[in-house]
């Protein structure tokens, strides 16, 4: 199994690595990941794989800054696609009462393939006058043409949701602060989409609120 800092082409080669030896020749790929034929050489009819990935984050309290990024990039290789993407959202509060300030971040991912590799993780904390939380995902899907594993999808999880930890120190600035990128790329012989959709708002001296979400299909 990659470790839980390994980048998306070790996932990648990973992924490969499981897979028998005549379904690499189906697609023309060996076990380092690369691709020597395209969809029409295959002889594989293209299959739609499909992922979305986002998240949100909210401060309340008179300082509160929140924050997220979405990324989302897919390509049809001909007798594979690959989707690669990844989701940050923070968000910090402060307030001169005591128990004033609240924080919370989720990220989610909804992702159709035959391999998957995922990891996300949370923290979260307050103290009496300041409150923080964050959520990471990133994740490697991997769809073969014309084939599935026994069982339906694997799915690798590196890390369980939910991991909570302190607050991590870090500050808003004073007032209220919200700001949100979300990116899809997809690229394909055949039919692709891209879809992407953000949210921000503040309300002074009181709360942020950030969402993001990203789709994209090959």
């Amino acid at each position: 199994m990659p470790s839980a800092n390994a980048n998306p082409a070790a996932q990648i080669n990973f992924i490969f690595r499981q897979l028998p030896d005549d379904v690499l020749d189906q697609i023309g790929a060996h076990r380092g990941g690369a691709y020597h034929q395209d969809a029409e050489a295959s002889g594989v009819p293209p299959e739609s794989v499909i992922a979305a990935v986002g998240g949100a984050a909210v401060a309340a309290g008179q300082d509160t800054l929140t924050i997220g990024f979405v990324q989302n990039v897919g390509k049809d290789h001909g007798g594979y696609s690959i989707i690669v993407g990844d989701a940050t959202f923070e968000a910090s509060a402060q307030s001169p009462e005591a128990g004033g300030a609240a924080a919370a971040a989720n990220t989610f991912l909804t992702v159709s393939g035959d391999y998957i590799i995922q990891d996300q993780i949370s923290h979260g904390g307050s103290g009496p006058n300041d409150a923080g939380a964050s959520s990471e995902i990133a994740f490697v899907a991997v769809n073969i043409n014309g084939w599935s594993p026994e069982g339906g999808p694997v799915v690798i999880e590196l890390h369980q949701p939910g991991n909570q930890v302190g607050p991590d120190g870090h500050q808003p600035p004073d007032g209220n602060y919200a700001a949100v990128i979300a990116t899809a790329d997809a690229h394909g012989a055949h039919s692709s989409l891209t879809a992407t959709t953000t949210i921000a708002l503040t309300v002074e001296n009181q709360f942020s609120l950030v969402t993001g979400i990203s789709v994209v299909g090959v």
